[in-house]
């Protein structure tokens, strides 16, 4: 188990971006509830305004959370691509792979 934190044969980068992305989830909802209450509390001076801002908080938050997740994939991709072209040059050296 230490070979495998001391060996940089295989990448764990993978793993710490799914970590990543559910706290980033959660912490897109906590900013988006708070910006809710936010707007509710804002409803008690301007109807209109509050509202507006209820609105532009669940787009905002639907948006926060699917530039997250596209994030999150393009970090996914690099990890992969280094998984692949380690593969690809194992495979031209004749060396068998470890799954």
């Amino acid at each position: 188990m230490a070979n495998y934190f001391l060996n940089f044969d295989k990448l764990i980068g993978t793993k710490l971006i799914v970590i990543l992305y559910y706290l980033g989830l959660v912490g897109i909802a906590l900013g988006t509830i708070a910006s809710l209450f936010g707007a509710l509390a804002m409803m008690g001076s301007s109807f209109i305004g509050g509202l507006g801002m209820i609105v532009a908080t669940l787009i905002a938050g639907v948006v926060g959370v699917l530039f997250w997740r596209f994030i999150c994939e393009l970090y996914m991709i690099l990890f992969r691509i280094s998984d692949d072209v380690r593969d690809i040059k194992n495979a031209k050296a004749g060396t068998a792979t470890v799954a």
